[in-house]
C-alpha cells in the first residue's frame, strides 16, 4: 500500500512542482541559488496543487457541517483542496508563495486516523527530487507545440495528463 499508493502521487507532485517552478521563474531562481527553501517549496505545492483533490468518507455519527445536518452513514466527499484554498485559513491562499511559514498545515496528506501514512516519504521524494533535477537541469522550458496542460479525468488524483519539458544538462 505505501509503495503503490505513492507511485501516483509522487509522479503528480513531481509534474505539477515543475509546472509551477516554469510558471513562476523567480521561484525557480531562489530554489537554485538557495537550496534549503527546496522543503518550504514542495509544501507550497502540495497546497496548491494538491495530488490528491478529495476523498470519500462516511459520517460515523449524526453531525453538522457549515449548517448542513449529515446523518450517520452519509457518504461525505472531503475536498482537500478547496481546503487548502480555504481564504478563512490561509492568507492570500491563491497565491504560490514558498515562503509562507505555515504551509506545512496543508491537507495534502489528509488528518486525523486517516492521514497518510506515506507523508515522511512523500516529502523525502519530493525534497531529493527537486535538488536533483535543480542540479542537472538547466533552462527548463515546455516543449514547444506539445503541452495542452489538461488534467487527467480522475476526480480524485489531480495530475497532468502530459508535461512535455526540454532542458540542458547543468
Amino acid at each position: 500500500t505505501l509503495l503503490m499508493g505513492g507511485t501516483e502521487t509522487t509522479l503528480n507532485m513531481v509534474d505539477s512542482g515543475m509546472w509551477l517552478l516554469l510558471e513562476h521563474p523567480e521561484t525557480l531562481a531562489q530554489l537554485r541559488a538557495d537550496h534549503s527553501l527546496i522543503p518550504n517549496f514542495v509544501e507550497e505545492a502540495l497546497r496548491i496543487e494538491s495530488p490528491v483533490q478529495q476523498l470519500g468518507r462516511h459520517a460515523i455519527v449524526d453531525t453538522e457541517i457549515g449548517g448542513v445536518a449529515v446523518p450517520a452513514g452519509a457518504r461525505i466527499s472531503i475536498f482537500y483542496a478547496a481546503a487548502n484554498r480555504d481564504p478563512e485559513h490561509w492568507d492570500d491562499p491563491e497565491a504560490f508563495d514558498i515562503h509562507r511559514e505555515e504551509a506545512k498545515r496543508h491537507l495534502g496528506f489528509g488528518a486525523g486516523v486517516h492521514y497518510c501514512i506515506g507523508a515522511p516519504l512523500a516529502r523525502m521524494e519530493g525534497r531529493i527530487a527537486f535538488a536533483r533535477l535543480l542540479t542537472r537541469l538547466d533552462n527548463i522550458r515546455y516543449s514547444p507545440g506539445k503541452n495542452d496542460f489538461r488534467h487527467g479525468p480522475n476526480h480524485v488524483l489531480r495530475g497532468f495528463r502530459e508535461l512535455w519539458l526540454e532542458f540542458d544538462r547543468a
